[in-house]
């Protein structure tokens, strides 16, 4: 079963009918599969009653030999967006990341705006992306 938090962000999703997968993970978390534009995002509820979110979006595959130029434009986007961190993983994916504090009250809402939030961050900044990892 889901954490409450969980269960009320995926009880808003289904009041708005829209599509996603759940799965609990280790340790009590409940782990929500969000897809858009070609990608998933996975949000993870832990802590006491899930009100810890942590998301993620794998958003590309970097070729070695474009990690330089993509941290430089990790640090440049980490300067220019406060709401979500860009980073490069052990396995050069470019990771779109945000954290919140939920209550359960407000979980719902706040998760989806967040969500939100790193979908329009991604969004604007996928052509200074795509260029550093394609031209």
């Amino acid at each position: 079963m889901l954490n409450t938090c969980a269960t009320r962000f995926t009880d808003f999703l289904d009041s708005k009918d829209l599509r996603y997968d759940t799965k609990l993970g280790e340790r009590g978390r409940s782990i929500v599969s969000f897809p858009y534009d070609g990608k998933v995002t996975k949000l993870y509820f832990s802590g006491d009653d899930g009100t810890y979110l942590s998301m993620y979006t794998i958003y590309e595959s970097v070729p070695a030999e474009k990690a330089a130029d993509i941290l430089v434009v990790c640090n440049e986007l980490n300067c220019k967006y406060k709401w979500v961190k860009f980073y490069l993983d052990d396995d050069n994916d470019l990771i779109v990341e945000a954290d919140a504090i939920l209550t359960v009250s407000t979980a719902a809402d706040v998760a989806f705006e967040l969500m939100l939030r790193l979908f329009d961050i991604t969004g604007e900044s996928k052509a200074k992306i795509m260029k550093a990892i394609y031209a």
